[in-house]
Protein backbone atom coordinates (compact mmCIF):
# COMPACT_ATOMS: atom_id res chain seq x y z
CA UNK A 1 0.00 0.00 0.00
CA UNK A 2 3.23 2.75 0.80
CA UNK A 3 4.43 1.54 -2.10
CA UNK A 4 1.04 2.29 -4.06
CA UNK A 5 0.60 5.44 -2.37
CA UNK A 6 4.28 6.65 -3.60
CA UNK A 7 3.15 6.06 -7.27
CA UNK A 8 -0.06 7.60 -6.72
CA UNK A 9 1.74 10.74 -5.03
CA UNK A 10 4.86 10.75 -8.38
CA UNK A 11 1.36 10.62 -10.70
CA UNK A 12 -0.25 13.32 -8.95
CA UNK A 13 2.62 15.90 -9.66
CA UNK A 14 2.93 14.54 -13.03
CA UNK A 15 -0.36 15.27 -13.74
CA UNK A 16 -0.24 18.85 -12.39
CA UNK A 17 1.30 19.88 -15.59
CA UNK A 18 -1.16 18.00 -17.61
CA UNK A 19 -3.09 21.11 -19.91
CA UNK A 20 -7.44 21.41 -20.63
CA UNK A 21 -8.36 20.70 -24.48
CA UNK A 22 -12.39 21.37 -23.93
CA UNK A 23 -13.91 22.89 -26.45
CA UNK A 24 -10.88 24.15 -27.70
CA UNK A 25 -10.75 26.30 -30.93
CA UNK A 26 -8.43 24.55 -34.10
CA UNK A 27 -8.54 25.11 -37.63
CA UNK A 28 -9.93 21.52 -37.82
CA UNK A 29 -11.35 20.41 -41.50
CA UNK A 30 -15.32 20.32 -41.02
CA UNK A 31 -17.92 17.46 -42.62
CA UNK A 32 -19.81 20.77 -44.54
CA UNK A 33 -18.14 22.61 -47.53
CA UNK A 34 -18.59 25.92 -45.89
CA UNK A 35 -19.74 27.72 -42.30
CA UNK A 36 -22.96 28.92 -40.73
CA UNK A 37 -23.24 32.03 -39.97
CA UNK A 38 -23.75 32.78 -36.40
CA UNK A 39 -27.46 34.24 -37.64
CA UNK A 40 -27.94 31.76 -40.19
CA UNK A 41 -31.45 30.06 -40.35
CA UNK A 42 -30.64 26.27 -37.77
CA UNK A 43 -30.50 23.39 -40.12
CA UNK A 44 -31.48 20.17 -38.62
CA UNK A 45 -33.30 16.65 -39.72
CA UNK A 46 -31.42 14.50 -42.58
CA UNK A 47 -29.39 16.71 -44.22
CA UNK A 48 -27.79 18.29 -40.72
CA UNK A 49 -27.38 14.14 -40.05
CA UNK A 50 -25.56 13.26 -43.28
CA UNK A 51 -23.36 16.19 -42.43
CA UNK A 52 -22.68 14.83 -39.09
CA UNK A 53 -21.83 11.40 -40.27
CA UNK A 54 -18.67 12.86 -41.46
CA UNK A 55 -17.41 14.18 -38.12
CA UNK A 56 -13.94 14.29 -37.36
CA UNK A 57 -12.59 11.24 -34.96
CA UNK A 58 -9.39 12.68 -33.34
CA UNK A 59 -6.83 10.51 -31.46
CA UNK A 60 -3.71 11.39 -29.86
CA UNK A 61 -0.60 8.99 -29.64
CA UNK A 62 0.40 12.23 -26.81
CA UNK A 63 -0.64 11.13 -23.25
CA UNK A 64 -3.62 12.40 -22.43
CA UNK A 65 -5.15 12.58 -18.79
CA UNK A 66 -8.59 10.44 -18.39
CA UNK A 67 -10.39 11.31 -15.10
CA UNK A 68 -12.78 7.87 -15.01
CA UNK A 69 -14.72 4.89 -13.41
CA UNK A 70 -12.66 1.59 -14.32
CA UNK A 71 -14.59 -1.13 -14.75
CA UNK A 72 -13.77 -4.84 -15.35
CA UNK A 73 -15.76 -6.21 -17.87
CA UNK A 74 -15.86 -9.22 -20.60
CA UNK A 75 -12.34 -10.25 -19.54
CA UNK A 76 -11.02 -6.51 -20.03
CA UNK A 77 -11.16 -3.09 -18.39
CA UNK A 78 -14.00 0.00 -19.79
CA UNK A 79 -12.50 3.48 -18.97
CA UNK A 80 -16.05 4.85 -18.02
CA UNK A 81 -15.84 8.54 -19.57
CA UNK A 82 -19.59 9.28 -19.62
CA UNK A 83 -22.29 9.12 -17.09
CA UNK A 84 -22.38 6.17 -14.59
CA UNK A 85 -25.27 4.25 -12.81
CA UNK A 86 -24.13 4.82 -9.09
CA UNK A 87 -24.40 0.87 -8.22
CA UNK A 88 -22.26 -2.23 -7.05
CA UNK A 89 -20.34 -2.78 -9.42
CA UNK A 90 -21.13 1.07 -10.79
CA UNK A 91 -22.93 0.56 -14.53
CA UNK A 92 -20.75 2.49 -17.21
CA UNK A 93 -19.98 2.81 -21.09
CA UNK A 94 -16.33 3.72 -22.40
CA UNK A 95 -13.81 2.73 -24.52
CA UNK A 96 -11.68 -0.30 -23.92
CA UNK A 97 -8.36 0.35 -22.08
CA UNK A 98 -5.60 -1.53 -22.90
CA UNK A 99 -2.41 -1.97 -20.35
CA UNK A 100 -4.47 -1.38 -17.14
CA UNK A 101 -2.89 -3.28 -14.27
CA UNK A 102 -5.31 -3.30 -10.97
CA UNK A 103 -2.56 -3.40 -8.57
CA UNK A 104 -1.66 0.17 -9.16
CA UNK A 105 -4.06 1.46 -7.37
CA UNK A 106 -6.88 1.20 -4.46
CA UNK A 107 -10.40 -0.71 -5.97
CA UNK A 108 -13.25 -2.43 -5.12
CA UNK A 109 -14.65 -5.70 -5.95
CA UNK A 110 -18.32 -7.04 -5.95
CA UNK A 111 -19.20 -10.93 -7.29
CA UNK A 112 -15.34 -11.15 -8.88
CA UNK A 113 -15.92 -7.94 -11.04
CA UNK A 114 -13.34 -4.76 -10.00
CA UNK A 115 -14.19 -1.31 -10.37
CA UNK A 116 -12.58 2.08 -8.86
CA UNK A 117 -14.21 5.43 -8.94
CA UNK A 118 -12.29 8.84 -9.20
CA UNK A 119 -9.23 7.90 -11.31
CA UNK A 120 -7.03 9.91 -13.64
CA UNK A 121 -5.44 7.77 -16.12
CA UNK A 122 -2.85 9.10 -18.18
CA UNK A 123 -3.85 7.13 -21.67
CA UNK A 124 -3.32 7.45 -25.36
CA UNK A 125 -6.45 6.95 -27.75
CA UNK A 126 -7.24 5.81 -30.91
CA UNK A 127 -10.42 6.87 -32.75
CA UNK A 128 -10.53 4.37 -35.40
CA UNK A 129 -10.61 0.97 -33.09
CA UNK A 130 -12.14 2.88 -29.84
CA UNK A 131 -9.39 1.65 -27.50
CA UNK A 132 -7.41 3.53 -24.86
CA UNK A 133 -4.02 2.67 -23.90
CA UNK A 134 -2.13 3.62 -20.73
CA UNK A 135 0.30 5.55 -20.90
CA UNK A 136 1.46 6.72 -17.38
CA UNK A 137 0.92 5.72 -13.78
CA UNK A 138 -2.31 6.57 -12.11
CA UNK A 139 -3.71 9.40 -10.34
CA UNK A 140 -6.23 9.64 -7.52
CA UNK A 141 -8.62 12.77 -8.56
CA UNK A 142 -8.84 13.45 -4.96
CA UNK A 143 -5.10 15.03 -4.86
CA UNK A 144 -5.59 17.17 -8.42
CA UNK A 145 -6.77 20.09 -9.08
CA UNK A 146 -9.28 20.04 -12.38
CA UNK A 147 -9.68 22.92 -14.21
CA UNK A 148 -13.20 24.29 -14.10
CA UNK A 149 -15.34 24.07 -17.26
CA UNK A 150 -16.92 27.78 -17.98
CA UNK A 151 -19.94 26.80 -20.18
CA UNK A 152 -21.02 29.54 -22.97
CA UNK A 153 -24.96 31.10 -22.89
CA UNK A 154 -26.80 31.01 -26.42
CA UNK A 155 -30.44 31.22 -27.78
CA UNK A 156 -31.77 28.22 -29.06
CA UNK A 157 -34.81 26.57 -27.92
CA UNK A 158 -36.06 23.45 -25.78
CA UNK A 159 -37.43 22.73 -29.99
CA UNK A 160 -33.83 23.59 -31.57
CA UNK A 161 -31.80 21.76 -28.77
CA UNK A 162 -34.27 18.72 -28.80
CA UNK A 163 -33.91 18.46 -32.71
CA UNK A 164 -30.09 18.83 -32.45
CA UNK A 165 -29.95 15.93 -29.49
CA UNK A 166 -32.05 13.85 -32.46
CA UNK A 167 -29.65 14.81 -34.82
CA UNK A 168 -26.61 13.10 -32.78
CA UNK A 169 -28.58 10.92 -31.45
CA UNK A 170 -28.94 9.45 -35.12
CA UNK A 171 -25.44 9.05 -35.71
CA UNK A 172 -23.75 6.10 -34.45
CA UNK A 173 -20.37 7.13 -32.97
CA UNK A 174 -19.05 5.53 -30.03
CA UNK A 175 -16.92 8.27 -29.12
CA UNK A 176 -19.83 11.25 -28.71
CA UNK A 177 -20.95 10.11 -25.19
CA UNK A 178 -24.23 12.32 -24.76
CA UNK A 179 -25.56 15.96 -25.99
CA UNK A 180 -27.75 18.01 -23.28
CA UNK A 181 -29.12 21.42 -23.60
CA UNK A 182 -27.77 23.93 -21.20
CA UNK A 183 -28.71 27.74 -21.33
CA UNK A 184 -29.76 27.99 -24.88
CA UNK A 185 -26.52 25.62 -26.24
CA UNK A 186 -25.98 22.27 -26.76
CA UNK A 187 -23.08 20.99 -24.71
CA UNK A 188 -21.51 17.82 -27.06
CA UNK A 189 -19.59 15.52 -24.74
CA UNK A 190 -16.75 13.75 -26.71
CA UNK A 191 -14.45 11.22 -25.64
CA UNK A 192 -11.68 13.34 -27.27
CA UNK A 193 -11.40 17.05 -29.36
CA UNK A 194 -8.43 18.12 -30.78
CA UNK A 195 -10.55 21.19 -31.72
CA UNK A 196 -11.85 19.59 -35.16
CA UNK A 197 -15.07 18.44 -34.25
CA UNK A 198 -16.00 21.86 -32.63
CA UNK A 199 -15.33 23.36 -35.56
CA UNK A 200 -17.08 20.82 -37.39
CA UNK A 201 -20.19 21.70 -35.50
CA UNK A 202 -19.88 25.05 -35.97
CA UNK A 203 -20.26 24.63 -39.71
CA UNK A 204 -23.15 22.09 -39.20
CA UNK A 205 -25.72 24.52 -37.13
CA UNK A 206 -23.33 27.66 -36.97
CA UNK A 207 -21.41 29.46 -34.43
CA UNK A 208 -22.01 29.40 -30.30
CA UNK A 209 -24.84 27.05 -31.19
CA UNK A 210 -22.69 23.72 -29.41
CA UNK A 211 -19.77 23.33 -27.21
CA UNK A 212 -17.66 20.23 -27.71
CA UNK A 213 -16.04 19.28 -24.10
CA UNK A 214 -13.66 16.61 -24.47
CA UNK A 215 -13.34 13.66 -21.57
CA UNK A 216 -9.64 13.61 -21.99
CA UNK A 217 -7.64 16.47 -21.15
CA UNK A 218 -4.61 16.53 -23.04
CA UNK A 219 -1.22 17.96 -22.39
CA UNK A 220 -0.26 21.24 -24.47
Amino acid sequence: MAAMSARLGRAAAAAAALGVLVGCAATGGSPGSGSAAPDAPLVTGPEAQALLAGLPEPSTDDPALAPATLLERDGGTVLCLGAVAESAPPQCDGPMLEGWDWSTIEHQETGGVRWAQGVGVPVTYDAGSGVATVAGEPVSLASITMPAIEYPSGDLDEAQLAAMQADLAAVPRADVLGATGLDGVLVVDVVLDDGSIQAALDAIYGPGRTFVVSALRATP
